[in-house]
């Protein structure tokens, strides 16, 4: 029986490339399992300091939220900045910060989704090689060694088979991943949400009455 070294040797030069496929698909998704923890996304301090907000206290927690660096902490962050503005501000600027952290999340998924493309193209590309020697192996020996054609075929289809296990469970890896990206944006509006009306009814940071919004304007 074909051990994997054999078969990887067997699949000729095209074979390093999908081994780097493969490399590049761990090594991004382990970072992004790292950075896709629900205690990474929305910390306890975060979550202590939506508690603070809701009692009046968000001067407390201004320093806390700065030094956290958290997709939480800046999305709530943007909500301080807004801090005394109307009701729409403040829930518009979360929201934007919300979007923007969504696709930092996503962004690395990027490079699976791409990987899992690139991979079988490399395998097919090996096969294609492998063939095209063959042929070229049949025109100098004559049609008497037909069976160096199915041997070629062979070596060649190993580059095919490797890509296709690369790809398969990177393609799945990666809608995995934003189906977690989806559930951290929800977490995200669902925990930071309960801070929107209070910071809407505090003062703002200078101490001045905030200028009406967009909404409230057009409604004059």
């Amino acid at each position: 029986m074909t051990t994997v070294g054999e078969s990887f040797a067997a699949g000729g030069f095209m074979m390093w490339p999908i081994l780097g496929c493969s490399v590049v698909v761990v090594g991004l998704a382990l970072e992004r399992y790292s950075n896709l923890r629900a205690g990474r996304v929305l910390p306890q301090a975060v979550r202590d300091a939506v508690e603070q907000i809701g009692n009046g206290r968000s001067e407390a927690v201004e320093a806390q939220i700065r030094d956290n660096d958290s997709p939480a902490a800046r999305v709530l962050a943007a909500g301080l900045r807004r801090r005394g503005f109307p009701l729409a501000d403040v829930e518009r600027a979360m929201e934007d910060q919300v979007r923007k952290e969504g696709a930092r999340l996503r962004s690395n998924i990027r490079g699976i989704t791409l990987m899992a493309a690139v991979a079988p193209l490399c395998g097919l590309l090996g096969t294609v090689i492998g063939i095209a020697t063959s042929f070229a192996a049949i025109q100098k020996s004559g049609l008497d060694k037909a069976e160096s054609l199915a041997a070629g075929i062979g070596v060649a289809l190993y580059t095919t088979i490797f890509g296709l296990i690369v790809a398969i469970p990177a393609t799945v890896l990666a809608a995995h991943l934003q189906s977690r990206v989806r559930r951290i944006v929800l977490l995200l509006d669902g925990g930071l949400s309960p801070a929107i009306e209070p910071l809407a009814a505090l003062p703002t940071a200078t101490g001045k009455t905030a200028p009406a919004s967009k909404d409230e304007t057009h409604a004059a």
